[in-house]
């Protein structure tokens, strides 16, 4: 049986007025083939062609097939926006002929139209379809012996709380970055690089925007000699810059900035002035 909700390696066993019939195998005596209308197929295909093709269930719980994109796959976390809601759950687009639905019971918070939203995408096998859920808590590991403290970690940002904003850790992991520690506007749905800040003594994993300690220290001013080398020894980004050009640069606090610029100028790497940074010439 193919994977369902992923990419699939599959076999044009037919080719149709209106679709194509596709199996995982060349032969036509499959347990179960997978239709795909021609409107989802990327190019004109012939009998024997080997392509690969998202698989999912019709409304009739049949398998059907698409080469579109789609917006997620199998276990996969992702940014979806509503497209309605009734009373049994609310219906999200991601890119296949029909839309995907996140029934009440697995809505974290009561969704709206229009609004956008991560879920997950879960297989439910006995009745042959896919369903979304925003219970990401569910399906994240909360404690970890697998990172560490001031590694770098991909981040998909998925809640918010009074503490600060939940995130998806390396598609596996929960971490929290503490409203506290942030030196620029989030949103849900924001994919982001970040770095593990803390794990505590239960394992739960704090998270933040910048490496932390005297590493994080060093590795920023070492960014910035290499950078100032790559465009001739002078930057105009001074500490009177705004936060947003330092964070667009460099993925860091203005004051993180500001206290490597000052490290720098106190070793005599750079000179500093209203207008500009730049290096010392070695004699």
């Amino acid at each position: 049986m193919p994977n369902i909700g992923n990419l699939n390696n599959m076999v044009v066993t037919d080719v149709l007025p209106f679709g194509y019939s596709l199996s995982e195998t060349a032969t036509k005596e499959s347990a179960e083939m997978v239709f795909m209308p021609v409107s989802d197929a990327t190019a004109e295909l012939t009998e024997g062609q080997s392509i690969e093709a998202y698989v999912y269930y019709a409304r009739d719980g049949s398998m059907q097939a698409t080469q579109k994109d789609t917006a997620i796959k199998m276990g996969e976390f992702a940014l979806l926006t509503c497209t309605g809601v009734t009373d049994f759950g609310a219906f999200f687009d991601y890119g296949v002929g029909r839309d995907l639905l996140v029934p009440k019971s697995m809505q974290h918070k009561p969704m709206d139209e229009g609004l956008s939203y991560v879920v997950c995408l879960l297989h439910d096998e006995q009745n042959r379809k896919l369903i979304g859920c925003s219970k990401l808590h569910r399906y994240l590991e909360e404690t970890t012996d697998e990172l560490s403290v001031g590694q770098a970690v991909d981040a998909l940002v998925f809640d918010e709380t009074s503490l600060g904003f939940k995130c998806v850790v390396n598609k596996q992991f929960q971490g929290l970055l503490f409203k506290s520690d942030l030196f620029k506007n989030l949103s849900i749905g924001n994919e982001i690089k970040v770095f593990i800040k803390h794990i505590r003594e239960d394992g739960k994993i704090d998270l933040s925007l910048q490496k932390q300690g005297e590493v994080g220290r060093n590795d920023l001013a070492a960014d910035i000699i290499e950078d100032l080398v790559a465009h001739g020894g002078i930057s105009t980004l001074t500490d009177k810059s705004s936060a947003d050009e330092i964070f667009a640069r460099y993925n860091v606090s203005k004051g993180a900035y500001k206290r490597a610029i000052g490290t720098l100028y106190k070793n005599k790497k750079i000179m500093l002035s209203k207008t500009h940074i730049s290096l010392v010439e070695n004699k």
